[in-house]
């Protein structure tokens, strides 16, 4: 893994990196756009195209020349300096709801969201989808804040395959489908949601050999951002411990020899190693390559699931009906599916915002309108 450099340098590296992959042309732009909004470019003149995605995007044309109204149209949809983009807007409702985003175009993500909030989906703008759905979950309007956030370099998170690895069958250079398996914060600062998508890329491959030696490979991750740069995660030497950790803990050994290198057999020639073979679905750990310097949401949280903490707070104002405790056990259900039976008391308990691992759940904070 490379040396820790300075933070500004690798604010710097990524400002200059994302600056060379903007859109600069009116049909970059639009195409970008369309992608983002519909999930593929659309055909036909570009003036067309522009008053079809104001159409969708505001409910209404905009005014002004080509060239303002595509810049106006690319503030809001793909953000631009401190505006928050329609994309990030999308994240936090996801988010805030469930945890974690999805994939797709944002009127797709829109659907699914709108089906599982409400059971149908919604007509009108973009804009106004948002907005809906924002009073829906959060309660009002929302506005979200922009802040820089930084991650270490040996910061450890987990990622899971979308397809699956083997060095019988991969080669060097192949991209395998991924997704973020837990948040990426600094604090409040949501970096990286999890269920975010990204592509690994086979870096180095050796099939099992002879002689008891397993085979072996790495990989590079590319995660996008919030801020629409890409993070690259490493198998580096804190994320190998924690994987072979983890691996020992579930009984794959075999699974482990991909980080671990080659296990030491005795044998001869006709003993041969093990190959890796991960299944789509296998969870591994990562860590950046370098210091993470990027510009992020501020969520509040810790980032747990916060979507019933309204109607929790809405049933705890409610006159509680007052009984008779009783002595009958209880079946409390607990995470991993497993249950206890606990005692009904008389005690006045106060309630415990501390989660099973011992970490705290704040309340989502975000700023109102």
């Amino acid at each position: 893994m490379k040396k820790e450099v300075t933070m500004t340098a690798i604010a710097a590296l990524m400002t200059m990196s994302a600056m060379a992959a903007t859109p600069t042309t009116v049909v970059e732009k639009t195409n970008a756009m369309e992608t983002i909004v519909y999930g593929d470019t659309q055909a036909g003149a570009v003036i067309d195209r522009i008053n079809q995605l104001s159409d969708t995007v505001y409910g209404k044309n905009t005014t002004g020349n080509l060239v303002d109204r595509v810049n106006q149209l690319y503030t809001s949809v793909e953000g631009e300096g401190d505006s928050v983009s329609l994309r990030q807007e999308v994240d936090v409702l996801e988010y805030t709801y469930q945890n974690h985003v999805t994939e797709g175009s944002l009127l797709a993500r829109l659907d699914r969201l709108e089906r599982s909030v409400s059971g149908s989906v919604s007509t009108g703008s973009i804009n106004s989808r948002i907005q809906a759905l924002q009073v829906k979950i959060n309660g009002s309007h929302t506005k979200l804040t922009h802040q820089i956030g930084t991650v270490p370099a040996d910061h450890v998170f987990q990622v899971t395959l979308r397809e699956p690895v083997s060095t019988k069958l991969n080669h060097v250079g192949d991209t395998i489908s991924f997704e973020m398996g837990e948040d990426l914060m600094d604090g409040d600062i949501l970096l990286v949601p999890a269920g975010t998508v990204g592509v690994a890329t086979v870096e180095s491959l050796q099939k099992s050999r002879s002689f008891g030696r397993n085979g072996s490979l790495t990989m590079s991750f590319d995660i996008p951002a919030m801020d629409g740069t890409h993070i690259t995660g490493v198998q580096g030497p804190e994320a190998q411990e924690k994987t072979k950790g983890e691996l020992k803990a579930a009984g794959a050994s075999v699974a482990g020899a991909v980080l671990l290198g080659p296990v030491g057999l005795v044998g001869g020639l006709f003993v041969k190693g093990k190959p890796i073979e991960w299944p789509e679905g296998t969870t591994i750990y990562i860590q950046p390559q370098d210091v993470v310097t990027v510009q992020g949401v501020v969520i509040g949280g810790d980032g747990r699931d916060h979507s019933k903490d309204l109607t929790k707070a809405v049933e705890a104002a409610l006159p509680q009906e007052t009984s008779s405790p009783k002595e009958e056990p209880v079946t409390d259900a607990i995470q991993g599916g497993e249950t206890a039976e606990v005692s009904a008391s008389t005690d006045e308990v106060q309630e415990d915002t501390t989660s099973d691992n011992g970490v705290s759940e704040p309340i989502v904070v975000v700023k109102r309108d």
